[in-house]
């Protein structure tokens, strides 16, 4: 065709059919004799033909397109989750538009108006911000909707998240009974749920403990490396540096490190760190980081089954929240602050997918 994209008009007049016959056999609607059905897919095949997926979809109203919207593409955690939603949509015969809104709600709301004129099928969506008004247009057009990670008051949907309050409150715990004290919670953006229920498991573990918090300490901003990296930084100038740090992702556990570098400051012995969602490959990292692991992928599947439930009808009841429980991975950087006497013995309790030497007893000389 010298390089012009072959349309219907094309494969008709090469099968030697209506343009109508050719809908029809491509689209497997309507009747056409198993003879034409063979010129016409004959003549596609000739042409390289393929249909116009949008077009199709203006008159099936199926586009067979999902769209997923996370805030941070590059996060190990949200591409975890994309792909467990792919790989469900996939087996399901539908595919993925992944939008990366950057944690910026005017990019989400235009994301969210391109998927509605492309007609996609339905939309997972992990919220940018709070505000009910930039969703708000799906669940006026009916557009099946599920959240993911983050929930927005006044958006009744179907949710998948972890439970961020008592995820937090456990990392927290931990860092307290090493005998942390001055601990520092690296926050992201206090706009966002799964923000503000770290804050509060921060708080309670304090609080469960009778451990007052240091609120100079608590500090929020972005989600991302170079701000939490000043945060941290900033901290770590004071007089009284914190003796450990929560960061509450990956990215922003990466700009602590980064800080502590700097200052010629090493992990765990200086400051320990914590953080949320586990980082690929942290086995190659020393020391190992301790990490709150969320089941990003499982998040991912089940937020696309409860989305193929709405598309398909069969589940049209009242808003679901699925409550994922998450596991503490406790490594080196938390920091062993043991009180026992020399020559006492203490097991080290550590997950069951610990790798050797992660295992075992310590004996203190």
């Amino acid at each position: 065709m010298g390089g012009v994209v072959p349309t219907v008009h094309d494969v008709a007049g090469r099968a030697g059919v209506s343009v109508a016959t050719v809908s029809r056999v491509l689209s497997g609607r309507g009747y056409a004799s198993s003879r034409t059905r063979e010129l016409v897919l004959q003549a596609a095949k000739e042409l390289d033909y393929v249909p116009n997926g949008m077009a199709r979809g203006l008159k099936t109203q199926r586009s067979g397109l999902i769209a997923l919207l996370v805030p941070e593409i590059v996060n190990s955690f949200y591409t975890t989750v994309s792909r467990g939603v792919e790989d469900v949509a996939n087996a399901n015969g539908l595919q993925i538009i992944v939008g990366n809104t950057d944690e910026n709600v005017a990019k989400e709301r235009a994301y969210i108006e391109l998927m509605i004129s492309s007609q996609v099928e339905g939309v997972i969506v992990a919220p940018a911000g709070s505000s009910a008004e930039t969703l708000t247009p799906l669940i006026t057009k009916n557009i099946p909707t599920v959240l993911v990670d983050r929930a927005v008051a006044g958006i009744a949907t179907d949710i998948v998240r972890g439970d961020g309050v008592a995820d937090a409150a456990t990392l927290t715990r931990h860092l307290l009974d090493l005998g942390h004290r001055r601990i520092a919670l690296i926050n992201g953006h206090l706009d966002t749920s799964v923000a503000r229920d770290r804050e509060q498991g921060f708080r309670q573990a304090h609080a469960d403990a009778g451990i007052s918090v240091h609120e100079g300490l608590i500090s929020s901003g972005t989600w991302f490396i170079d701000d939490a990296h000043g945060r941290v930084g900033a901290l770590l100038d004071d007089v009284k540096r914190p003796e450990a740090v929560v960061a509450t992702n990956n990215f922003m556990a990466i700009g602590a490190f980064r800080a502590l570098r700097e200052r010629g400051l090493s992990v765990p012995d200086d400051v320990a760190v914590a953080c949320f969602d586990d980082i690929v490959d942290a086995a190659e990292i020393d020391p190992f980081l301790t990490a709150m692991a969320q089941p990003a992928y499982t998040m991912g599947t089940l937020a696309m089954q409860l989305l193929l439930e709405r598309i398909a009808g069969t589940n049209q009841g009242e808003p679901r929240e699925i409550v994922l429980e998450s596991q503490l991975l406790p490594r080196r950087s938390g920091g062993e602050r043991l009180t026992v006497q020399p020559g006492d013995v203490t097991h080290v309790s550590t997950p069951s997918n610990a790798t050797q030497h992660e295992r075992g007893t310590v004996v203190l000389t």
